[in-house]
């Protein structure tokens, strides 16, 4: 696989693509490293890339892009495709409020309504806070204490190899003290972002990674705030419907989900039919413009290398938002 990835950004480099998407596929596919002066001089155009400015320029002076549930969620998985790294001073404002919020310094500013008044504050804030500090900063300490919490719960709630909902809120009632009918599940798409395994570390056991992965790809109707449908299912890359069933809400949920271990008893599977999907050239072309984009524009090749950048990231495990 390695090979036909490398192929074909070499195809998608041949095709002289803008700035941004030159460096993805610099970086991500053909090792080009930082210390490269290429890398250095690549890097600095993204970063003065009118798109990263106006990120920059519109950024509160508390850090974030409000409303944070949604918009500043959404803003950090942006600059994230665009190769920039924790460093960068949009990236580090972010995190440092985050930081704040998960110590009690900050807020969101936002509230839901649920069946326990305490649902929003002491569960879901923290668990997305953490969540999204961890796409930026993977090994940053203070993520340990919301990692064992989740994997705790996640290990309880697959106890006998299968999904046990009512274990499922008796677990998070042991641990918030919160009686709900409306339980965050283990494979929600937050808790599966914290708990994916870093270069170096697993922070789920192995039979529970597996169940995950079973249940994601075999039971789930869908995967929240990502895909509103079946993982299980092939999409066809020309499927057009509505409410997130298209073929690149499918790739971006099984990019998540093939974060851990267990996927490798899919991956060739559904490896073979994404390969399948390509046009005459050998490439993806999405039909309609999608939430990645990396090119200046959604016009002409614009639309295949965006598209196969998108796919191939997810051919070759790079990290999922």
């Amino acid at each position: 696989m390695s090979a036909e990835i490398h192929a074909v950004a070499d195809r998608l480099l041949a095709m002289n693509p803008d700035i941004i998407p030159q460096f993805i596929l610099q970086k991500e596919f053909k090792g080009l490293k930082p210390e490269a002066p290429v890398y250095q001089d690549l890097y600095r155009q993204v970063c003065d890339h009118r798109f990263v400015k106006n990120y920059e320029l519109s950024q509160n002076e508390r850090g974030f892009w409000p409303p944070f549930h949604g918009y500043s969620e959404g803003t950090i998985r942006k600059l994230l495709s665009f190769g920039l790294d924790k460093r960068h001073i949009c990236l580090e404002r972010i995190s440092k409020y985050l930081i704040k919020v998960l110590n009690g310094e900050e807020e969101w500013n936002q509230f839901e309504k649920h069946d326990n008044i305490l649902w929003w504050p002491n569960m879901f804030v923290p668990l997305v806070t953490a969540s999204m500090l961890a796409l930026m900063d993977q090994d940053n300490p203070i993520l340990d204490a919301y990692r064992k919490q989740w994997a705790y719960i996640a290990k309880e709630s697959f106890t006998s190899g299968e999904y046990d909902r009512n274990r499922n809120i008796e677990v998070i009632h042991e641990v918030f003290g919160i009686s709900t009918k409306r339980p965050i599940q283990p494979f929600n798409y937050y808790v599966l972002l914290l708990l994916a395994p870093g270069k170096n570390q697993s922070y789920i056991d192995t039979l529970t990674d597996q169940a995950l992965v079973d249940y994601c790809i075999n039971q789930a109707n869908s995967l929240g705030y990502v895909y509103n449908n079946r993982p299980f299912d092939f999409v066809p890359i020309s499927v057009q419907n509505r409410d997130s069933r298209d073929f690149w809400h499918w790739v971006r949920a099984l990019s998540i989900i093939s974060q851990f271990q267990g996927w490798s008893k899919y991956q060739e599977k559904y490896d073979n039919w994404i390969l399948s999907q390509v046009n005459d050239d050998g490439l993806w072309e999405f039909p309609k413009k999608f939430d990645f984009v990396l090119s200046n524009s959604w016009r002409g090749k614009n639309k295949i290398i965006d598209s196969s950048i998108f796919v191939l990231k997810m051919l070759n495990r790079s990290k999922a938002y």
